[in-house]
C-alpha cells in the first residue's frame, strides 16, 4: 500500500521554470516581497523578448527582483532589449531590481549601457545588500503625492547611506511627482 499526501509539502521548492530557445528561465520566491529569476543558457534574438515577458508575468506583486544571469553563456544584443524592457517595467511598477551576470552579460552591458543605467552588480551578495538598503530607504520615506518622497515624521527613521547606484534610484523617485 502506498501513502499519498493530499496536501502539498511545505518544504517543496517554489521554483517555476520555462524553456525558450536555448535558455531556461526559472522563478524562485525568496520572500513575500522578493523574487529571483535565474537564466541559464543563451539569451539572443529568439528569447530576449520572452525573458522580458517572463519577468513581467511573474513580478506582479513583488517589490524586488533579482535577475540572476550568472549562468548565461551567450548574450546577444536582443538580450539588451529584454533588459531594457524589464527596466521600464520595473520603473513603472515601482519594483527595485538588480542584475547579476556572467562575462558575456558584462560585455553586453559595457557596449549597450556605457553609462551604467541598468542596476548591474558584481555579485549576488552585493545585489542583495543594495536591495536591502533600498527597502530600508523606502520604509524611512513616505510618498506624499506632488511633494514626492518625504521623510516619515511619525518616527525618527535613519535614512541609510546611498551608494552611487542607489542615488540614481533616489533621483528617479524625487523626479516622479505627477
Amino acid at each position: 500500500m502506498k501513502t499519498t499526501s493530499l496536501y502539498p509539502s511545505t518544504t517543496a521548492s517554489s521554483v517555476e521554470s520555462q524553456r525558450c530557445g536555448r535558455a531556461t528561465f526559472a522563478l524562485r520566491h525568496c520572500s513575500p516581497t522578493r523574487i529571483a529569476v535565474a537564466v541559464r543558457g543563451e539569451v539572443d534574438a529568439v528569447n530576449g523578448r520572452a525573458l522580458g515577458r517572463y519577468v513581467e508575468r511573474h513580478t506582479r506583486v513583488s517589490q524586488q527582483l533579482v535577475l540572476d544571469l550568472r549562468a548565461v553563456d551567450f548574450c546577444g544584443t536582443q538580450a539588451f532589449n529584454g533588459l531594457f524592457f524589464i527596466s521600464v517595467y520595473c520603473a513603472r511598477r515601482d519594483v527595485d531590481w538588480a542584475i547579476v551576470g556572467s562575462r558575456p552579460v558584462q560585455r553586453l552591458l559595457r557596449v549597450c549601457d556605457p553609462q551604467g543605467e541598468l542596476p548591474f552588480d558584481d555579485g549576488l551578495g552585493t545585489a542583495l545588500m543594495r536591495l536591502d538598503r533600498l527597502a530600508q530607504w523606502r520604509h524611512a520615506l513616505v510618498w506624499t503625492g506632488r511633494s514626492g518622497w518625504q521623510p516619515l515624521r511619525q518616527r525618527r527613521a535613519r535614512t541609510p547611506v546611498l551608494t552611487t547606484a542607489d542615488s540614481r534610484v533616489a533621483k528617479a523617485y524625487s523626479h516622479t511627482s505627477a
